[in-house]
C-alpha cells in the first residue's frame, strides 16, 4: 500500500476522501489506522459544518466499508442505504450504495434482499461511467445457490460465462467448472460433479505458469482435488477420496487458506471413521481442534467440530461421552438458532425500512412526473394561444395589406403563407411532443404494475404449498390484465383507445398461459374486430373477463377432467353481449347467498355495476355468464 501513501499524502482534501472511498474493505481495514486522523479532520470541516452532498457520500461509503470490516453488515446496511437515498447523485453513486448492501445482505444470509439489490444493479450496470471502479460482489448464480435453487445456479453460471466470452483465460474457465461441480455435490450428484472436476485437473496439469503464480495454481489444484474427493466421498468411494483431500489440506494450510484446511479434516476425519480407522480419525479430530482454536472464533467450526467429537465416540461405541458431545452440540445449536432468529428480526426490520423509503421514492418521482405533464400542458395550451395570436395577427396584416398593397399583393401572400407553415409546424412539433408525454406515462405505468407482478412472482415462489400462493397468484392475474391495457396503448398511435377484438383475444391467451391445463380447451368467437374501446371501459371489462375465466379454470372441472370454455363478444343495434362459458359441473347451490358469495364472485357484480352492464347467471350444461352493455359505454 506504499503508493496509497505517496498518493494520500500529496493529495488536495479533496482527493484524499475520494481515493479512500475507492479502496476495497480489505484495503481500508489495512490503512485505516494509520490515516483515521486526518480523515477525522477532514470529516469535521465536510461533514458537519460543510452542505457538500458529494463529499458527505463518500464519507458514508468510507463508513459503511469499515462497518463491513468489523463485520458490523446490518450496521453497513443502514448507512449505505442512507447514502443512497439521500446523498446520491447519479448512477455510479448508487452503484456503489447497491454493492455495498449486496454484499452485506449476502454475509447477513439475507439472499432475498441480495437477489432484488442484483436485480437492481444488473439495470444499471450498462449505464455506468467506464473510469470508475466498482465491485459488482457475486454474482446472480451464487445468489441462487445460497437461496438453495441450485439448478438455476448452475444454468446462471453457464449464462455468465458463455457472455464473459474468453474460453482461453485459465482462471475464469477453472472457476467456472469448479463453481458448476461444487454445485452438483449439494445436489449430491456426485457423478456430473465428479465430471467437472476433472475438467480442472486437466487444465491445470497441462498448464505453464510462472514461478510467481505456482503458489496460487498449486491451492487452485489442491482445491478441486479436494472437491473431487468429496464426490467420491459422497458416493461411497472413500479410500479414492482420502489422499485427494489430504493434498487439498496440504495446499490450503501452504497457502494460509484455513477455512479450506478446516473443511478438508473435517471430511478426513468422517473417512477414517467410515474405514473404521478410528486411531488415524482421532489425530486428525486432535489437529482439527488446534486449528480451529488458533484461527477461528466463529460458533459455525465449533459446531462442527463437536458434531465430529460426537460421531467419533459413537463409532467408538463410547456412548457416555457420545451423549455429552451430542448434548453440547444441541444446545449450542439452540443458542444459535436463537441468535440467527434475533438476526432474522433485525433483517426484516432492515428491509421494511428499506422498502419504505424507496416507497416514498417512488411516490416522489410520481408527483414529479405528474408536475412534469402539467407543465407541458400548460406550455401547449401557451404555444396554442401563441400560435392563434400569431395567426389572427397575420390575417389582419393580410387584410391590411390587400387593401393598401393590391400591387404587391403576391409577394406579401407568399410571405404570409410561409409564416403560417412555420407556425404549423410548431404545432404539430407540440402535438407530437404531447404524444410522446403520454406514451410515456402509458409505458412507466405499465413498467411499474410489470415490478409490482415480478414482487409478486418472487413471493409466490417463497410461499408454494401454504396455501397463500393461490391468492397471490389471483392478485397477480388482475394486475397482469391492468398492465396488458397500458401495454397496448403505448404501442399503438391512438393514445386513449384500443381495438376490442385485439385487446380481448391477447388478455385470453394471456389467462390462458397463467392457468395451463391440458385437458381444457379455449375457445374465442370474437365478431366485433374494428370497434374500439376506451380506457376507462377497457380495464374494468379486462378484470371482468379475468375473473370469469379463472373461476372457470379453477371450479368447472374438478379431477382434471376435460371440457371447454367459450369467450364470446357479439353486437346488435344498441348493444354489446358478452358472454363466458363452461360445459363443466356449474356453480353450486346458493352461490349467490351472503353466506357462500366469495370475493371473486363479489368482484364480478361490482365490475358490471361499473360498465352499467346487465348480468345474467344461468346453470345451463355448466355456468353461463352473460353481460348486457351498452354501446354508448363501451364503444368510442
Amino acid at each position: 500500500m506504499s503508493k496509497f501513501y505517496s498518493d494520500f499524502s500529496k493529495a488536495s482534501v479533496k482527493h484524499k476522501v475520494e481515493i479512500t472511498a475507492r479502496l476495497n474493505v480489505n484495503e481500508l481495514k489495512e490503512v485505516y489506522p494509520t490515516i483515521k486522523d486526518t480523515l477525522e479532520k477532514i470529516k469535521n470541516l465536510s461533514y458537519y459544518k460543510s452542505q457538500n452532498k458529494q463529499a458527505r457520500f463518500l464519507f458514508d461509503i468510507i463508513e459503511a466499508n469499515l462497518e463491513q470490516g468489523k463485520k458490523n453488515y446490518v450496521k453497513a446496511v443502514f448507512i449505505a442505504e442512507a447514502g443512497l437515498q439521500n446523498r446520491a447523485t447519479n448512477i455510479d453513486d448508487s452503484l456503489l450504495c447497491y454493492s455495498i448492501l449486496k454484499n452485506s445482505f449476502i454475509r447477513i444470509r439475507n439472499f432475498i434482499r441480495a437477489y432484488e439489490i442484483n436485480s437492481k444493479m444488473e439495470a444499471l450496470w450498462p449505464r455506468k461511467t467506464d473510469t470508475v471502479e466498482i465491485a459488482y460482489g457475486a454474482n446472480k448464480s451464487g445468489i441462487y445457490a445460497g437461496l438453495g435453487f441450485m439448478p438455476e445456479a448452475i444454468k446462471e453460471r453457464r449464462n455468465e460465462f458463455a457472455k464473459k466470452n474468453v474460453p482461453h483465460d485459465t482462471d475464469l474457465l477453472v472457476s467456472y467448472y469448479n463453481d458448476i461441480g461444487v454445485y452438483y455435490n449439494r445436489m449430491k450428484n456426485s457423478d456430473s460433479a465428479a465430471g467437472y472436476f476433472l475438467k480442472v485437473q486437466n487444465i491445470l496439469d497441462h498448464k505453464k505458469f510462472p514461478a510467481s503464480r505456482k503458489k496460487h495454481y498449486e491451492f487452485l489444484k489442491g482445491l478441486s482435488k479436494g472437491n473431487l474427493g468429496l464426490s467420491y466421498f459422497n458416493s461411497g468411494a472413500i479410500e479414492k477420496a482420502v489422499p485427494l483431500i489430504k493434498e487439498d489440506v496440504y495446499y490450503s494450510l501452504q497457502n494460509e487458506r484455513y477455512e479450506s484446511a478446516f473443511n478438508g479434516y473435517c471430511i478426513l476425519v468422517e473417512c477414517f471413521i467410515k474405514l473404521n480407522n478410528l486411531v488415524t480419525a482421532k489425530k486428525y479430530i486432535d489437529t482439527t481442534g488446534i486449528l480451529m482454536q488458533k484461527h477461528f472464533k466463529d460458533v459455525g467450526p465449533r459446531l462442527n467440530y463437536i458434531w465430529l467429537q460426537s460421531k467419533f465416540y459413537q463409532a467408538a461405541k463410547d456412548y457416555q461421552t457420545a451423549n455429552v458431545f451430542f448434548n453440547g452440540y444441541f444446545a449450542l445449536k439452540d443458542s444459535i438458532s436463537v441468535i440467527e432468529k434475533e438476526q432474522n428480526l433485525l433483517n426484516t426490520e432492515v428491509a421494511f425500512k428499506i422498502e419504505t423509503r424507496e416507497q416514498e421514492l417512488l411516490e416522489k418521482t410520481l408527483i414529479l412526473d405528474q408536475k412534469r405533464l402539467n407543465e407541458a400542458a400548460q406550455n401547449t395550451f401557451r404555444a396554442y394561444s401563441f400560435a392563434g395570436i400569431a395567426i389572427l395577427l397575420l390575417i389582419i396584416v393580410f387584410l391590411i395589406s390587400n387593401n393598401y398593397f393590391s400591387k404587391n399583393r403576391a409577394p406579401a401572400l407568399f410571405l404570409t403563407n410561409e409564416k403560417i407553415n412555420i407556425q404549423n409546424s410548431q404545432i404539430e412539433q407540440s402535438l407530437k411532443e404531447k404524444e410522446i408525454l403520454i406514451k410515456e406515462i402509458h409505458h412507466r405505468v405499465k413498467n411499474n404494475l410489470q415490478i409490482i407482478t415480478s414482487m409478486l412472482s418472487l413471493q409466490i415462489s417463497k410461499e408454494e404449498g401454504t396455501g397463500s400462493e393461490a391468492i397471490l397468484r389471483e392478485a397477480k392475474q388482475r394486475i397482469d390484465s391492468i398492465a396488458l391495457t397500458h401495454q397496448m396503448l403505448y404501442q399503438k398511435d391512438n393514445l386513449s383507445s384500443i381495438l376490442i377484438g385485439e385487446y380481448l383475444q391477447n388478455l385470453v391467451r394471456q389467462i390462458e398461459s397463467s392457468l395451463p391445463s391440458s385437458n381444457i380447451r379455449l375457445a374465442t368467437e370474437l365478431n366485433i374486430e374494428n370497434r374500439k374501446i376506451n380506457i376507462d371501459s377497457a380495464i374494468p371489462l379486462g378484470l371482468l373477463v379475468n375473473e370469469l375465466l379463472t373461476n372457470a379454470y379453477k371450479h368447472a372441472f374438478p379431477n382434471n377432467a376435460r371440457g371447454q370454455i367459450t369467450v364470446s363478444l357479439k353486437e346488435n343495434k344498441d348493444e354489446c353481449i358478452l358472454v363466458v362459458k363452461d360445459n363443466g359441473v356449474g356453480l353450486p347451490a346458493g352461490y349467490n347467498s351472503p353466506e357462500k358469495k366469495s370475493m371473486g364472485m363479489d368482484l364480478i357484480f361490482i365490475l358490471a355495476d361499473q360498465l352499467d352492464a346487465q348480468l345474467t347467471i344461468e346453470n345451463d350444461n355448466g355456468a353461463h355468464f352473460m353481460l348486457t352493455i351498452s354501446k354508448t359505454k363501451l364503444f368510442v
